[in-house]
């Protein structure tokens, strides 16, 4: 197990370029940093605001087919670190050769960690295979979309660099692996939503609209972490030799369709499905308000709120032990180091993942319906949003997101588009975007992180996301 784990740390953190999975899939807002809470129209509001729903965008029909986003980052080492360090050295026939890594080499390694005690890489591929939204002045707005999520994300302790780096230090060494976490998944929501206005509304308020949206869920893939302890150390005997002492707690789980997992392919050779059975099925929902003041639109929503059973083809791998090995670089110590550490399967019960719940407050208004921007020619959208993950399943996170982003139309038919945020896990982003605007037909383009146009060798961040949408 402990090599399995190595094997994906070390991918997951080298690789320039890995796809482990929702704000992605809208490259509208992708490109003004995932500002979107207030500004979010059409099917783009499900996942993020269902009140959203009943206002028109340019349009009262839209439609958008293969919608796709991708993020990859990790904060381990960048690119140009991956290059230099563990691609090897030229030669003089035009080859590459193995580097070895000094000990200098290896302590800078661990510099570029800095003073945090977990390294995280995560990545995310969103596609909305379908969306499709109807919004009319009194009656409000439907909409309905099909969404893919993939993703990976794994935080592991800064020890465990080391402890690949530096080995088993004969003169006495110890390791601590506390709070390893590893989690992969891919799962699919079926979203159905409305929103409309609130015949009353508050005096302090020029309107007031509601919106509400069920998801039917189902899981093909998960891979967690119940729990993970452990520690390893190289310590003097009594008889001034060394022996090594391992503690080891920890639980994996997955559950996946027979198409993911390779064991139970050479069993039952499944046929390929774009819609196999799955593993695991669900609920859940979102729920929003948003509201108009002077041309200012304030949103709150609640997303993502429910859970995944996931109760086919569960497999747990487990450990738990407390050992003292002597002569540990011998080979028979060796042996028994990585007996200890490599695990058990055995069958699992059902269990429940949580959706990846999140509170978003946002707001939004157009340049011209405020006095001091009045001046500026052209139309400019400016949106800010406050977004608090309530939990980490699924790739979500507690740290708290602010944004601000920016949408220019100075040419009506070629919006440009800009944002920054912070938070969220990923630090801070500049974004950037563009789109095509005709009549009836948009395309839409945004990165979340700019920075890999200008500095590509040292990025630690990729995101990428397409539209095409319909619009009557």
């Amino acid at each position: 197990m402990m090599r399995r784990i190595s094997r994906i740390l070390l991918l997951c953190g080298f690789l320039p370029f890995a796809l482990v999975a929702g704000d992605r899939s809208n490259s509208r807002g992708l490109g003004m940093a995932r500002t979107l809470n207030a500004g979010s129209r059409g099917y783009f509001a499900l996942g993020v605001n269902p009140a959203n729903l009943a206002l028109r965008d340019r349009g009262s029909f839209m439609l958008g087919i293969a919608q796709v986003g991708v993020a990859e980052s990790q904060d381990l080492v960048a690119y140009d670190v991956y290059r230099d360090y563990f691609t090897g050295v030229p030669t003089d026939t035009g080859g590459r050769a193995p580097r070895y890594l000094t000990d200098s080499d290896k302590r800078t390694l661990l510099d570029k960690i800095g003073s945090r005690s977990f390294a995280t890489t995560y990545g995310d591929v969103e596609v909305t295979w379908l969306g499709v939204s109807l919004a009319l002045p009194r009656l409000g707005g439907i909409g309905f979309a099909i969404t893919d999520h993939v993703g990976m994300k794994v935080d592991f302790p800064k020890e465990y660099m080391k402890m690949l780096l530096f080995g088993l230090d004969s003169t006495g060494s110890q390791y601590s692996f506390d709070g390893l976490d590893v989690g992969a998944w891919l799962w699919r929501e079926y979203s159905f939503g409305y929103g409309g206005r609130f015949p009353w509304k508050p005096r302090f308020l020029d309107e007031l609209y509601g919106g509400i949206a069920f998801k039917i869920v189902r899981g093909y893939g998960v891979f967690e972490t119940a729990r993970y302890t452990s520690s390893v150390g190289i310590v003097p005997d009594v008889n001034s030799q060394f022996q090594a002492e391992l503690n080891f707690d920890y639980l994996f789980r997955r559950s996946g369709v027979a198409l993911l997992d390779s064991a139970l392919q050479d069993k039952e050779s499944p046929p390929f499905s774009i819609t196999p059975d799955p593993a695991g099925r669900g609920f859940g929902f979102d729920i929003g308000f948003t509201g108009l003041w002077h041309g200012v639109y304030f949103s709150a929503s609640l997303t993502d709120v429910g859970s995944i059973s996931w109760d086919q083809n569960v497999v747990e791998t487990y450990g738990m032990y407390d050992l003292t090995v002597a002569n540990p670089f011998q080979q028979s110590g060796k042996d028994s180091i990585e007996a200890a550490v490599k695990g058990k399967n055995r069958p699992g019960d059902s269990f429940s993942t949580s959706l990846p719940t999140k509170l978003r407050f946002g707001g939004a208004f157009y340049a011209d319906s405020v006095d001091f921007l009045h001046w500026l020619p052209g139309r400019m959208l400016i949106e800010f949003d406050y977004t608090q993950g309530l939990n980490t399943s699924l790739g979500n996170s507690t740290f708290p997101r602010l944004s601000l982003g920016v949408e220019y139309r100075l040419i009506p038919l070629l919006p440009l588009r800009t944002g920054l945020s912070l938070g969220g896990g990923t630090g801070f982003r500049w974004a950037v975007g563009f789109g095509f605007d005709f009549r009836y037909v948009n395309f839409d383009f945004g990165t979340e992180n700019i920075a890999v146009l200008f500095a590509p060798n040292s990025f630690d961040m990729f995101s990428f996301g397409a539209n095409l949408r319909i619009l009557i």
